[in-house]
């Protein structure tokens, strides 16, 4: 069974102000640190990077070049949000001959590589169409979909794409329960400095 690994990194960070995939976030940055992680999940077969152009560029990647493991893609420039995203890597993974994807965020430093092959061996266990995780203090990703799903994940427009198929079929999903908090998103400048961010650089949110 190949599973392969979608990680979103397309936005525009219009909240943030700036590209957040360029922070530095551990002596590196953001997006370098989050996908050197997910490429630490031995049980992916393929992981594509969705990330903006000039994202990429300013990292010194073209389309097809590799970020650790990950193939760089660039988003559908639609105006959809996250769900131009999917259809982007998820055209990327068409010819791996894939089971199921894993829907991973390019803006979650804390997410480890162990919450994803948990993930995966949920799957694994029971086939279900959609796994997602229920940590402590509410329901996220990573999210994985079986290939039943892929055509859905195409088809769907705007943000919060993935949920809106978590929504659909509920009673279907598979749950894997974590006593841990769910790792923090990175949207705004106050959630970078509230996870240690800047601790890594002197840089301010109007630089």
């Amino acid at each position: 069974m190949r599973v392969g690994a979608l990680i979103l990194a397309g936005g525009r960070s219009e909240r943030m102000g700036r590209p957040k995939q360029l922070l530095p976030w551990g002596g590196r940055t953001l997006i370098e640190a989050v996908t050197a992680e997910v490429c630490r999940a031995r049980s992916l077969a393929e992981v594509v990077l969705v990330l903006r152009r000039e994202v990429a560029e300013t990292l010194g990647l073209r389309e097809g070049d590799r970020l650790a493991c990950a193939r760089v893609v660039f988003p559908e420039e639609t105006g959809e949000g996250c769900a131009a995203s999917y259809r982007s890597g998820l055209a990327a993974l068409e010819g791996e001959s894939l089971d199921a994807v894993v829907v991973v965020l390019g803006d979650q430093p804390g997410l480890g590589a162990e919450t994803i092959e948990r993930v995966v061996e949920a799957w694994q266990r029971s086939g279900a169409r959609i796994v997602a995780v229920r940590y402590r203090d509410g329901e996220g990703h990573p999210f994985l979909f079986a290939a039943e799903s892929f055509g859905e994940l195409r088809q769907l427009r705007g943000e919060k794409a993935a949920w809106k198929l978590i929504d659909w079929y509920r009673v279907e999903v598979e749950w894997v329960e974590l006593a841990a908090a769910m790792p923090r998103d990175i949207d705004w400048w106050e959630d970078y400095v509230a996870l240690g961010g800047v601790a890594s650089s002197d840089i301010s949110p109007e630089q």
